[in-house]
């Protein structure tokens, strides 16, 4: 009666660590009230208790409960977010299956070795334990805020994810068969449940080696092509010389004639930019610069509102390591600039494939006063400074990495909650 109470009380509290969890992840749009958040904790919990009564403490119950789970936070309780739902309530359910395989296998080994009631072993391994993760995941829910911003910004991540719990599941549901304290109904369908699951990630992992070899063949094209423009700009180059050769000549009919001939031959196309969002901040700084024939390139994964950092200096950061980037690229090349979450930062990565900065001078770029540029008057040398003076106002970091193919500008500022 006392482990059926206990039961009871320990699935309310999962489903309030599942729901605050879930609702904390989601946009600020998608957040519920409390009066939502009590409806949905009672539903999750009802999940759990019908489903234990009609299958018992089983293997099955506990795939089956995790999949009702799931269906009811993405179909029905935060259907606008389903993603960030999704991560939350996964992180927690990972965390609960890891310490129920820990409590499972202590309270086995109290059994078969000790004298210890089994009630009381129950409640020493496997309640009490539950109890102490409730407390400190809610006194922590920053930090789970933190991994999901984490998870959320990396695809692979996610999926990583939720393929884990599900194998907890089974360990979970193998550690019952193993010990005799599943249904043997119940012992059939777990494998034919673990045979379409085996099949379904062969399927999935044969479809990612498949992307794979076509991302690495595309590359191979890429660099051809980019091969092909390296040539063509030497030819431009060359023909640039000659025309100002026949200027200088001041055979203007001629110099006519080669320029039809040169557009006739070449078909270039304008300037390129890819953006993620045209209203981001990143975005306005690209479009309040004159990039010449640079191309753009912006991945935006994390929201840079997750910092606290002031609109203006995160502005006055970027136009500085922007304005550099071009200017290192001399008016043509690449221009690439992402965003994403690590655990306590979000992180902008600034990318040229201009030519590389020396190791002596990337010791000195930051300091004030430094520069490669002739500073006749002392008006250069002092944007990096800058930049890095700002970045540390707020706590940040700012690194630079150069190579033969690429410059990179890595700046982490802490999530701000």
């Amino acid at each position: 009666m006392y482990t059926g109470l206990i039961d009871f009380f320990n699935s309310i509290l999962q489903s309030i660590m599942f729901i605050v969890a879930a609702n904390n992840c989601v946009g600020k749009e998608n957040k519920k009230n409390y009066k939502k958040m009590f409806m949905f904790v009672i539903i999750i919990s009802l999940i759990m208790t019908l489903n234990t009564y009609i299958l018992g403490n089983s293997s099955l119950a506990i795939i089956i409960i995790h999949i009702e789970e799931l269906v009811y936070l993405t179909l029905f309780a935060y259907k606008k977010d389903k993603l960030c739902a999704t991560v939350g309530y996964s992180i927690i359910y990972l965390i609960i299956g890891i310490n129920v395989i820990v409590s499972f296998g202590t309270f086995m080994f109290l059994i078969n070795n000790t004298s210890i009631n089994s009630t009381y072993a129950n409640i020493l391994v496997m309640y009490i334990p539950q109890f102490i993760i409730f407390y400190l995941t809610l006194k922590n829910m920053n930090f789970i805020y933190k991994i999901s911003l984490f998870i959320k910004s990396r695809i692979s991540s996610i999926l990583t994810l939720i393929i884990t719990t599900l194998v907890l599941d089974f360990i979970i549901s193998f550690l019952f068969i193993y010990n005799d304290k599943d249904n043997p109904f119940f012992k059939e369908l777990i494998f034919i449940i673990l045979g379409i699951f085996i099949i379904f990630l062969t399927i999935y992992f044969a479809n990612i080696d498949r992307k794979s070899n076509e991302i690495f063949k595309l590359n191979i094209e890429l660099e051809k092509k980019i091969n092909e423009l390296k040539k063509i700009k030497h030819d431009y180059g060359s023909q640039i010389s000659y025309l100002y050769g026949v200027y200088l000549m001041e055979n203007y009919e001629k110099l006519g004639q080669l320029l039809k001939e040169i557009i006739a031959g070449h078909d270039i196309s304008s300037q390129v930019k890819v953006l993620s969002s045209e209203n981001s901040l990143i975005s306005q700084v690209i479009n309040s610069t004159n990039l010449r024939d640079i191309d753009v390139l912006i991945d935006e994964k994390a929201n840079l509102d997750d910092t606290n950092i002031n609109e203006l200096d995160l502005q006055r950061i970027l136009s500085n390591i922007v304005r550099n980037s071009v200017e290192a690229l001399n008016g043509s090349g690449l221009l690439m600039i992402k965003t994403y979450y690590t655990i306590n930062y979000v992180v902008i990565n600034i990318q040229n494939n201009g030519p590389i900065i020396d190791e002596n001078i990337m010791e000195k770029i930051f300091q004030q006063g430094f520069s490669t540029k002739k500073n006749i008057n002392g008006d250069n040398g002092f944007g990096l400074s800058i930049v890095k003076d700002l970045i540390e106002k707020y706590n940040g970091s700012i690194s630079v990495t150069s190579n033969k193919e690429i410059t990179n500008f890595i700046i982490k500022l802490p999530i701000h909650i």
